[in-house]
C-alpha cells in the first residue's frame, strides 16, 4: 500500500471536493493518507477516521499563501515524518511539496499536478501581458518538466492549453467530478423561459455579449417569454449593472453562497455559459447535476463531452450566434426542454460523478 500526499483544501464545497472524497476513498482502500489543508485552515493536526481507515489532517504554518522559508522548514518535517510515495498538488502549496519531496526523495516520489484555469482565460481577462504574468508562465514553463511527473488536465481543451503555452507533454485528461446533492426537480412555469448565468463577471466570460445579444433578440421578438438571470461578481459588475438596469428582463442576482446554487439552478429551465475561452467550468457541472440542461460555448472544455440537442445546445461565442442561440431555445422549448432536463441529469451521472473520478484517478496513479 502506498503513502499519499495531498495538498488542497479539505472541504466539499466546489470542486475542492474532489480532493475530500479521494483522500477519503484512498484511506478506505488501505493507503496511508496526509492531507494538507490550505482552507479550511487547522492550527493542529488531526486524524480523520473513515470507514476502513484514517487520514493524517495538516495545515501550513500559517493561514497565508505557503511561500516563506518556514513553509519549506515546515513541509520538510511533514515529509520526513511521512516519506509520502506519491505527492498530488492543486493551486497553492504545489511549489513547495513538489520541490521538497522530490530533493528530498532524490526524485523517487511521484507528482501530480491539476492544470485547472487555463492560460489562454488569463490572457484574456488581463488583455495585456504583464512582466509579473510572463514571470509566472517563464517559471511554470520551468517547474512541469522538472517537479511534476504527470500533469492533470480536467478536460482535452485544457491538455491542449498546456501543450500550447508550456510545452508539457506529460499530461493525461482526468475529468473533474462535482458532489452530487441533487435532491428532486422542482417544477418551474412555463409561462417564462428562464435562463441564469452564474460566474466571475470578467471578461472571458462573455457575459457582456450575452447581453446584447438578448437585447438585440428582445427588439426583433418584444413579446419573447425568455427571461436573464446574471449571478456573480468581478470586475464587470459596476458596467454590467449599468447596461442593464432599465430593462426588466434581466435580473441582476450578484454573488451567491454556495447554499443557493443548486436552488438558482433548480429553479432556471436552462443555464448559459457564454464564455469566450474556458475550461471545464464548475457551474456547468453543478446544474448538470441539478437536471438543468446547459447553453454552452463552443469554447469550453466541457463543452466536448456534451451533445447538442440532447443535454445542450452548443452556440459560438459572438453576439450574432447568441442571437441565433435564443431563437432556437424558444422555437423548440415546448418540444424538447423536459427530454434535455432528464439527458442532462444522466450526462451528470455517466460523466463527472466523484465515484468515476475516485476510481480513474487510483487507476491511472496507484
Amino acid at each position: 500500500m502506498k503513502t499519499v500526499l495531498i495538498a488542497h483544501n479539505y472541504s466539499v464545497t466546489t470542486f475542492s471536493a474532489m480532493s475530500y472524497y479521494f483522500a477519503h476513498h484512498l484511506a478506505d482502500t488501505g493507503h496511508k493518507v496526509i492531507f494538507i489543508s490550505h482552507k479550511p485552515f487547522f492550527s493542529e493536526k488531526q486524524m480523520v477516521k473513515t470507514e476502513k481507515g484514517e487520514i493524517h489532517l495538516y495545515s501550513w504554518s500559517s493561514e497565508k499563501r505557503p511561500t516563506s522559508i518556514a513553509d519549506f522548514i515546515w513541509f520538510s518535517k511533514i515529509y520526513r515524518e511521512h516519506k509520502p510515495d506519491i505527492v498530488i498538488g492543486h493551486f497553492v502549496g504545489t511549489n513547495i511539496s513538489f520541490i521538497v519531496s522530490k530533493l528530498l526523495s532524490f526524485w523517487k516520489v511521484k507528482t501530480y499536478e491539476h492544470y485547472h484555469t487555463l492560460s489562454d482565460q488569463i490572457l484574456t481577462d488581463l488583455k495585456k501581458m504583464s512582466l509579473k504574468q510572463r514571470l509566472l508562465f517563464f517559471r511554470r514553463k520551468l517547474f512541469y518538466p522538472i517537479f511534476c511527473d504527470q500533469i492533470i488536465c480536467t478536460s482535452q481543451l485544457g491538455k491542449e492549453d498546456l501543450e500550447s503555452f508550456f510545452g508539457a507533454k506529460n499530461s493525461f485528461v482526468l475529468l473533474g467530478p462535482m458532489v452530487d446533492r441533487f435532491e428532486s426537480k422542482k417544477p418551474i412555469s412555463k409561462d417564462s423561459i428562464i435562463i441564469s448565468f452564474l460566474g466571475r463577471l470578467d471578461p472571458s466570460k462573455g457575459v457582456i455579449d450575452l447581453i446584447e445579444a438578448f437585447f438585440k433578440y428582445k427588439q426583433k421578438n418584444p413579446s419573447s417569454k425568455i427571461s436573464i438571470n446574471i449571478g456573480g461578481s468581478g470586475r464587470l459588475e459596476a458596467e454590467i449593472k449599468e447596461l442593464i438596469k432599465d430593462n426588466d428582463s434581466i435580473n441582476f442576482v450578484g454573488p451567491l453562497t454556495y447554499d443557493k446554487v443548486d436552488d438558482y439552478f433548480n429553479q432556471s429551465h436552462f443555464s448559459i455559459i457564454p464564455s469566450k475561452i474556458d475550461n471545464l467550468p464548475t457551474v456547468g457541472l453543478e446544474s448538470l447535476m441539478n437536471q438543468t440542461p446547459i447553453l454552452i460555448s463552443n469554447n469550453t472544455g466541457l463543452t466536448q463531452y456534451l451533445v447538442d440537442g440532447k443535454d445542450c445546445f452548443k452556440f459560438d461565442a459572438n453576439v450574432d450566434a447568441m442571437i441565433s442561440l435564443l431563437e432556437k431555445v424558444e422555437a423548440k422549448f415546448e418540444d424538447c426542454h423536459e427530454q434535455m432536463s432528464i439527458e442532462a441529469r444522466k450526462t451528470f451521472m455517466d460523466k463527472f460523478s466523484v465515484k468515476t473520478y475516485c476510481e480513474d484517478f487510483s487507476k491511472a496513479i496507484l
